[in-house]
């Protein structure tokens, strides 16, 4: 009889312990120095909150010191969606967390707060993982064996907005966790694959428009995400100048988005109302790189400025002191395409499956 009860305890305390969460991933779209999404979705249980605290601090057989009950909960196909956005965090400083609820524990896992210094530091930027699903988790595996302080990715993660799909996707983000458990924040962009609401409703973006901004350590870097799937003028010209306009004082500019202004495939439109919305604006504010996807392609200018002035094509003109980096376009698993419409600034061009670092 005692042995039927050991065996009634174990098992019940295995169906406790087994995580009822999934899908997680970490968001970063405000004040990465002391701020962060910590996201995921349930399977069941009632009840999730956010057990976290510095890794520094925790001691074995203590509980860790501070919690976050949920803050939005979405519920987009058959995906339940839990966001916990922590506040209050030390810049560059390690946490820990795992999620629990009523009846589960998540394994544990570390994040990074950005430096409010000026240290140096890699990030990762691509898209366009699409169908193409061995590519796409050895693309993610990357990311694990990189650690880059964060991710920039700029849409079209899957192929149609299916339950399938993003879950899938969700899925093989997982991969981009090491296996010491740590965790790297994307910073999500929507591509024309995605449904209108996609990205709002999987990574919490503070804009249902999907264009935001932040920066990391004191003015080094402001990072911009835009939506090149919707009017490119209008509500958002309007915000992104204004964003500039009252960030000059910042040493590095950088923007991510997913349609490229001048495409280096043939088969791609070329986006003059993107440029004749966005193309001064970054220019005359100081961008210093801009991250394109769409394509299926690997690009990288020379640094250019806007002009139709002789000797410039398709409205760019090469200026290497003063010019704008173009990089993409999108090859982070989805089919490849031909490299086959180079401009006079273009520096280099190929067809392959790529992870940008810097």
């Amino acid at each position: 009889m005692k042995s039927l009860y050991l065996i009634i305890f174990v098992l019940i305390f295995s169906f406790k312990a087994l995580a009822k969460t999934d899908k997680y991933r970490l968001i970063w779209n405000s004040n990465p120095h002391s701020s962060i999404t910590i996201a995921w979705c349930k399977i069941d249980g009632l009840g999730a909150k956010v057990h976290y605290g510095e890794v520094s601090q925790l001691k074995d057989g203590e509980d860790y010191p501070l919690q976050q009950e949920v803050h939005r909960k979405t519920l987009f196909l058959d995906l339940k969606s839990r966001f916990a956005r922590l506040t209050g965090l030390k810049p560059n400083t390690e946490y820990a967390f795992v999620i629990r609820d009523d009846n589960s524990e998540s394994r544990q896992f570390t994040f990074k707060t950005a430096s409010k210094g000026n240290e140096n530091f890699s990030f990762l930027a691509g898209g366009d993982s699409r169908n193409n699903q061995a590519a796409r988790q050895n693309a993610n595996r990357a990311v694990a064996k990189i650690r880059p302080l964060f991710v920039c990715f700029g849409g079209d993660m899957i192929s149609t907005p299916t339950n399938k799909n993003w879950s899938n996707w969700l899925d093989d983000w997982q991969l981009t966790t090491g296996k010491d458990g740590r965790m790297i924040p994307i910073v999500a962009a929507r591509g024309n694959h995605e449904g209108a609401s996609d990205i709002h409703q999987l990574f919490d973006t503070p804009h249902p428009g999907d264009y935001y901004a932040f920066g990391i350590g004191d003015n080094f870097l402001r990072v911009y995400t835009l939506n090149s799937c919707i009017v490119r003028a209008g509500d958002q010209g309007k915000w992104l100048k204004n964003d500039l306009n009252i960030n000059k004082g910042y040493k590095w500019k950088i923007a991510h988005y997913h349609h490229p202004f001048r495409p280096h495939h043939k088969g791609k439109a070329e986006q003059n109302s993107q440029y004749d919305a966005w193309a001064k604006a970054f220019y005359d504010n100081g961008m210093n790189l801009v991250i394109e996807c769409d394509s299926h392609v690997v690009k990288r200018t020379w640094p250019v400025r806007p002009s139709k002035e002789e000797g410039s094509d398709q409205g760019f003109i090469r200026d290497d002191e003063n010019g704008i980096t173009f990089i993409g376009e999108g090859c982070w698993g989805a089919p490849l395409r031909k490299n086959d419409d180079d401009k006079q600034w273009t520096r280099a061009s190929a067809a392959l499956i790529r992870l940008t670092g810097w």
